[in-house]
């Protein structure tokens, strides 16, 4: 029996991303030996927590709801270890995963929590999954990494970047390694530039304490956005055969080339960054001067001789116009309308290459068209969700959807230079309308928007 046990299981993430990818994998895939401890302070009863699941997902999930046990309490109360030991001796030994879906100032609490539990408690193996940001710097990280290797080894800590298990994004692998032409294309020589955005309708919603702590460069930046990035810019070698050990070799080489990219990306120059800051945030965040970011678009540069030049256009952003994530290819042509390659992380996973033909007629005439792949036009069935993915490879030892800790020093490193320029420079957040900006306004310049704090006041009331 594998115990999955959850911090912060009663936040927004567990319950509308992990529990029902839990379920999924519970009833649709059959693996059913498992069992679920919860921790959180909203509850004080087991029936209470587990009626609270239930009504959110307004199904009937008895047998697996039958598996949460659920235990109150604030992580500094000593007897939290003592009580989440004698649950995993009585849901099973065999395997203790520890899963952190919680702040990062928390991290190092919940570490000494897991730590006096296996003390106590000796499960035959253990892991330890956490979600992003892992820490807010590249120092953090380290300690953060100290404290992990003290309980865990390297091969039981698994970090959790939920984009890496959307079908579209694992498919930039097999897209490069399968189709030579396409590795080639990708290069300075055919691209003019290349766009990644992750465009967020939503505003921070119930994490106002978390996003206070980290702003759009630390919550999607630095790990959404980078993965993606490399994902796309890297070398790739032709994808492995059947063997196993070569299929490890080829993962293993696409990790190294992945953190080995990141060694070589530029930043762009002050001028260059635009971070902005949505109307109403402050009042959101109940923080009337709070100069977090939630919005930030720049160009980076890779050093490098297949690269070299070509700006990557990077934004993130929330309220923005619509939900909408995806990397652009814009190649060089000889018309106004670029020859495109748009990779569709969301709403929909879907790859769509904008080129030109012939149009109807006599006359040798051409017009843009899109060549499109849709995973349920081709497949005709649905991709598993991103969260089932990842939670499958966790429960099977899997890590290879999951960053390593190189790819994230390098990742911070990136992220302290650029906190560095915005702090020397004093570059502060422009304040934007909601549900107003679109990706397309920042690939030829930021917008230029001048919007006084007590307009943003006007505008809610």
């Amino acid at each position: 029996m594998k115990t999955l046990i959850f911090f912060g299981a009663t936040g927004n993430l567990f319950t509308q991303k992990i529990f029902p990818a839990l379920s999924s994998l519970f009833y649709h895939y059959e693996i059913r030996d498992l069992a679920l401890i919860a921790l959180g302070r909203r509850f004080s009863k087991e029936g209470d927590y587990r009626r609270f699941l239930q009504k959110i997902h307004q199904r009937e999930e008895k047998e697996l709801l039958e598996r949460v046990f659920y235990l109150p309490g604030d992580l500094e109360n000593p007897e939290i270890p003592s009580k989440l030991s004698q649950l995993i001796n009585k849901t099973g030994k065999e395997e203790a995963i520890f899963y952190l879906s919680l702040p990062p100032s928390l991290y190092n609490s919940a570490l000494k929590t897991i730590e006096k539990t296996l003390s106590l408690s000796s499960p035959s193996t253990k892991k330890v999954a956490l979600e992003k940001p892992f820490g807010s710097s590249e120092k953090d990280f380290e300690e953060l990494e100290k404290a992990l290797k003290k309980i865990f080894r390297e091969e039981e800590i698994f970090y959790v970047d939920h984009y890496l298990g959307k079908a579209t994004v694992q498919n930039l692998i097999i897209l490069k390694a399968e189709n030579l032409f396409i590795e080639k294309l990708l290069s300075r020589s055919f691209v003019k530039e290349v766009r990644i955005a992750v465009s967020e309708k939503e505003g921070v919603g119930e994490r106002k304490k978390f996003y206070e702590e980290t702003g759009a460069i630390k919550d999607v930046f630095q790990n959404h956005l980078l993965q993606l990035l490399t994902l796309l810019a890297i070398d790739i070698p032709p994808l492995c055969e059947e063997d196993r050990k070569e299929c490890q070799r080829f993962l293993e080489n696409v990790g190294q080339a992945k953190s080995h990219l990141l060694t070589e990306i530029q930043l762009p120059p002050p001028e260059a960054i635009y971070l902005g800051q949505y109307q109403n945030y402050q009042e959101e965040v109940e923080n009337p001067h709070s100069q977090i970011e939630t919005l930030v678009y720049l160009p980076l540069y890779i050093s490098s001789e297949r690269w070299q030049g070509v700006p990557f256009r990077m934004l993130t952003g929330k309220r923005m116009a619509e939900r909408e994530s995806f990397l652009e290819v814009v190649f060089h042509s000889h018309f106004p309308e670029d020859n495109l390659l748009r990779i569709e992380i969301q709403p929909e996973e879907r790859i769509a290459l904008l080129i030109r033909v012939k149009t109807p007629g006599m006359g040798l005439y051409s017009s843009p068209t899109r060549l499109n792949f849709t995973y349920s036009g081709s497949f005709g069935a649905n991709t598993p969700e991103a969260y089932e993915k990842i939670i499958y490879d966790l429960l099977a030892g899997d890590r290879t959807l999951f960053p390593d800790s190189t790819f994230i020093r390098h990742a911070w490193q990136i992220v302290d230079r650029l906190a560095s320029i915005i702090h020397k420079e004093r570059i502060k957040p422009h304040l934007y309308p909601v549900d107003t900006l679109t990706p397309g306004d920042f690939w030829s310049s930021p917008p230029q928007i001048t919007i006084s704090r007590k307009t943003s006041h006007d505008y809610r009331e």
